[in-house]
């Protein structure tokens, strides 16, 4: 037990110094916009297609829940209020970081970490660039800005399909579902799950980074150290997630 509360401060306090290097560099001159625009590329277009799948199922899935519980009261045609309160604040973008962000950390802890295990991080240090600046910041950046967008996008499509299953299912017109479901909303709603998928993407970005630059040397050492951000990410997402929503919504 004690070992692993050691370990978990050891980890977040690499967590926080590597975040405070690559801000500290980042913010120098020359600030890698092409490395970053890459990497948005490179982690959020290639993720519209998981992101459309995901987005899809999440509003169809949780319209059909409160549907069928909405029935028994009678109060069907409340559906659309319902469901956007959940899938705005917390099952968008908790479920995207979940799965998108995991893909997206997962891969630069396995290309970090094949560059660690075959000395190419070492080979930039050697010719006098920081391996922080060059690899970290970019992937932190591009993260963070790539997952509030898939966010937006995720929650245009829940809503959509959301809709069509009342429409289909429970023959709560489309467009009087769309009118209850952003009626219910207010600004405050779509800046705090703006601010989660923010924060989501820093800690996808960080996680990712730091995983793949404590990758040990050997052959099995990527595959465990990809497994390891899987876990990471899982666990620290939730619990931000519910330090996050105490936040917002104080009792």
């Amino acid at each position: 037990m004690g070992e692993s509360i050691r370990e978990a401060i050891e980890w977040t306090g690499g967590l926080v110094r590597l975040l405070l290097i690559a801000l500290g560099q980042g913010v120098r001159r020359p600030y890698g916009i092409y490395d970053i625009f890459y990497q948005i590329v490179a982690q959020g277009v290639r993720s519209l297609p998981l992101t459309f799948v995901m987005s899809l199922f999440i509003g169809m899935v949780l319209t059909y829940q409160f549907g069928e519980a909405l029935m028994w009261f009678g109060a069907k045609n409340a559906v659309g209020s319902a469901a956007s309160l959940a899938l705005v604040r917390e099952i968008v973008p908790v479920i995207l970081a979940l799965t998108v962000g995991a893909k997206i950390a997962t891969g630069m802890t396995a290309e970090l970490g094949s560059m660690k295990v075959s000395e190419q991080i070492d080979a930039i240090a050697s010719l006098g660039a920081d391996p922080v600046k060059k690899l970290v910041w970019p992937r932190i950046v591009a993260a963070t800005v790539a997952l509030p967008f898939l966010s937006v996008l995720g929650n245009i499509i829940a809503m959509a399909s959301g809709g069509v299953i009342a429409d289909m299912v429970f023959d709560v017109p489309f467009a009087y579902f769309y009118e209850t479901y952003v009626t219910q909303l207010t600004p405050f709603d779509y800046i705090s799950g703006l601010l989660k998928s923010l924060v989501f993407g820093v800690l996808v970005g960080l996680i990712g980074c730091y995983q793949g630059f404590e990758t040990k040397f050997g052959t099995e050492a990527v595959g465990i150290s990809t497994t390891k951000t899987v876990v990471a990410i899982s666990i620290v997402i939730l619990f931000t997630d519910f330090v996050m929503t105490m936040m917002f919504l104080p009792v």
